[in-house]
């Protein structure tokens, strides 16, 4: 991502990854949040710079925390 960090960006990050939590029915301490909330920051500077649009992207995109969890799974490459 090349802005800066700021508000707007915080918040709508946030916002996201919540709808996501909340329409998963994640637990809000859950470590694949902290994947999830990278994933989130990396589409935001692609474009998705609204809350509802980001939440909808990571919805459609992360179908639950098991899909999260092979996103950031190792390939067989880098274990080789």
């Amino acid at each position: 991502m090349s802005e800066p960090i700021n508000d707007h960006f915080l918040a709508t990050v946030s916002r996201a990854v919540t709808m996501w939590q909340v329409f998963y029915e994640v637990d809000p301490e859950d470590k694949v949040l902290d994947t999830l909330i990278r994933l989130a920051r990396d589409h935001y500077g692609e474009g998705y710079q609204t809350s509802d649009d980001l939440a909808t992207y990571l919805i459609g995109t992360y179908l639950g925390r098991w899909s999260v969890m092979m996103t950031n799974a190792p390939t067989s490459n880098s274990i080789h």
